[in-house]
Parts: structure tokens; C-alpha cells; sequence
């Protein structure tokens, strides 16, 4: 039995890191992947919270997932990490906080260490743990975020469990679920509402089978991202449909699983547009919206149908449960308010 299935919730939690910086704005260097993602919010905030370096190969190219084999890879991504590293050292601004999102498979973490001497901590930030914290058994150990554990000060999942997987194994952990930027993502009033439903992901299993569901029923779903006939959409493209959306649908399972949840961005990008969302009955969106007043939720394709048939037949219960998703992401699922609550209990101020 691996150690990270013991019973931790038992163990007291273990002390977080701390920076004393004085009056000034923290460095940040960020180790993204998905840059279209992270251009989505996430980047905006921490730009608006500290002076921020992004991790880049050296042709300019932004992140650190690559298609090359699992061992050079690591090595690649080691590497400029540690050139990175170097370059922040000799300018005389070296990073406080490294912070990653990566998983083992992607990078040597010994570079860790290296940035970790020179005086940062280093903060790993995991959407992904409920169905990847260990990964697969690789040459080097295992291929998730398990494999970082000894090279990373602080882990942020967004899954609450997870917290005591990483305690379990001597890592300081936080809960850390996903958020938005209502500055990017808002209600567009001038622009009229075109759909009825819309979704964006990728064309496979659950999802192709409750679009489907849907448009049997007569209800009009505008499908955009892979393998739709919409196609992929960039970020732009997605704020405008999601702020000309009556309904946005949301898919919580990971992969082709029927039962098996995980938080999503647009879990947060949806209610920040000020449209109705609708999606699965996910436990952990319990805890941050009001089922039925922020947003509504469905557990399988027939009740998919009756909540968006519901919706959209009373506009006034609709808006209303628009407004008040809108209203709780600004208070509670801002970029902002997670990095200045982080920023708190690392000892900085945002």
C-alpha cells in the first residue's frame, strides 16, 4: 500500500514555507504548459501581483511540455530551468517563488533544489491530482506529481482530498481550486444572447453524448473544440460566446469516466461571464457555489435536458441565477483573491 493511501487526515497539517521580502513586490518565476490556458486569467493576475518571469525555451517558445522522449525531456526542460535560473542570479533578481505546474514527467526536479539554494520556494500548483498525483512507475520513479515530492516546498491541488495524499508524504499542501479573472471574463450587455446552450471542449464519450442529448431534445447547443463542427475557438472567441450564452454547459468528468469529477476553469469562467452555467453534480462545487442559486447542476443526460429546458423557459429565474453566479465568483473565485491568499500564508502581502 502506497503511503499516500494512509489515513492522514489525522496528521496534523505540516508548517507552510515562509519569504520575508520587506515592502517589495515578490519575484515570480512561472514554469507554465498550456499558454493559451494560462493566458486565460491566471498570467494577468500574478503580473498584477508581482514581477513575474515566464518560463520560455530559449527559441522564445512559451513552456515546458514538449513532445520528445520522457528522459530528454526532463533533462531539456532541467536545464533551461537551471539557464533560467542562472540569467536571474547574475541580474541581481533572483526569483522569491518559483512557481510550477508540472508533474515529474516533464522535468527533473533536482532543478528544484538548485533554485531552492539560491533562496526561493519553490510551489508546485496541481488541477489534475485526483487522477494523475502518481502517475505511472518511470525509470526515474513515478511520473505524476508524487515525483516531485523532496524538490517542492508547496503543493497547490485542486482537490481537496489531496491535501492529505501530499501531508502523508512530509509535503505541505493547500487546497488551491481554480478561479477567474472578472476582467477578462464579464457580461458583454451590448451584444445580444445568440445561444441557447453553448459548450467548448473537446468532441469524446459523456461530452458527445449530453450535447447529444440536448439538441434530440430541440434545444440548440453552439459545440466548439475539438472534433465539434464549431472547431477550436482562442480566448477571445470563447469570452464573446460565453457572454452571448443563455445557458453555458459544463462536462465535470475527467476523460470518458461517467462518475468521476474534477474542477474545471470554465466551473469558474462560466459564472464570471454572467450567464446561467449548468453542469455536472460535482461534490467539491458544494463548497464554492449554492446549487440551484449561483448555478444549476445535473447528474446524467436526462436531467441535462430538464434543467437546460427549465432555464431557458423562464428568463427571469435564469438572469437571476446569472447575476447571483456572477456575484459569488467576483466575491469568492477571483485569480486575485486566491494569490493574495496564498501570498498571506507564505507571509507576503499582495
Amino acid at each position: 500500500m502506497e503511503r499516500f493511501y494512509a489515513s492522514a487526515q489525522s496528521l496534523p497539517p505540516l508548517p507552510l514555507p515562509k519569504l520575508d521580502i520587506g515592502p517589495r513586490r515578490p519575484r515570480i518565476l512561472f514554469i507554465g504548459t498550456d499558454e493559451s490556458q494560462d493566458r486565460s486569467g491566471f498570467i494577468q493576475a500574478l503580473e498584477r501581483v508581482s514581477d513575474l518571469t515566464l518560463f520560455t525555451h530559449a527559441d522564445g517558445v512559451y513552456g515546458h511540455n514538449d513532445l520528445r522522449a520522457p528522459a530528454i525531456r526532463r533533462a531539456a526542460n532541467r536545464d533551461r530551468l537551471l539557464e533560467i535560473l542562472g540569467a536571474m542570479a547574475a541580474a541581481g533578481t533572483p526569483p522569491d517563488i518559483v512557481l510550477a505546474q508540472t508533474w515529474a514527467t516533464l522535468i527533473d526536479p533536482v532543478a528544484f533544489d538548485a533554485a531552492r539554494r539560491g533562496g526561493a520556494v519553490v510551489v508546485n500548483l496541481s488541477l489534475d491530482d485526483r487522477h494523475q498525483f502518481r502517475g505511472r512507475r518511470e525509470g526515474f520513479g513515478w511520473s505524476g506529481t508524487l515525483g516531485l515530492i523532496g524538490h517542492v516546498d508547496l503543493a497547490l491541488t485542486a482537490a481537496p482530498e489531496c491535501v492529505h495524499w501530499y501531508e502523508a508524504e512530509g509535503c505541505a499542501a493547500l487546497y488551491f481550486p481554480e478561479a477567474s479573472d472578472p476582467d477578462i471574463f464579464h457580461p458583454i450587455p451590448i451584444l445580444p444572447k445568440l445561444h441557447e446552450v453553448s459548450f467548448v471542449g473537446g468532441r469524446y464519450g459523456i461530452r458527445e453524448r449530453t450535447v447529444g442529448a440536448l439538441r434530440r431534445a430541440g434545444i440548440k447547443v453552439a459545440a466548439f473544440g475539438s472534433g465539434w463542427e464549431g472547431g477550436r475557438i482562442d480566448n477571445e472567441a470563447m469570452i464573446r460566446l460565453f457572454a452571448q450564452s443563455k445557458v453555458v454547459l459544463g462536462v465535470g468528468t475527467i476523460g470518458h469516466c461517467t462518475d468521476f469529477y474534477a474542477l474545471k476553469l470554465r466551473d469558474f469562467d462560466a459564472p464570471m461571464s454572467g450567464s446561467a452555467y449548468l453542469t455536472h453534480d460535482n461534490p467539491d462545487l458544494a463548497a464554492l457555489y449554492d446549487i440551484g442559486r449561483d448555478i444549476a447542476t445535473y447528474r446524467d443526460a436526462d436531467e441535462c435536458v430538464d434543467r437546460a429546458r427549465a432555464l431557458l423557459a423562464d428568463d427571469d429565474a435564469r438572469e437571476a441565477m446569472a447575476r447571483a453566479g456572477r456575484e459569488r465568483a467576483l466575491r469568492d473565485h477571483t485569480w486575485d483573491r486566491r494569490f493574495g491568499e496564498l501570498f498571506r500564508l507564505l507571509g507576503l502581502t499582495a
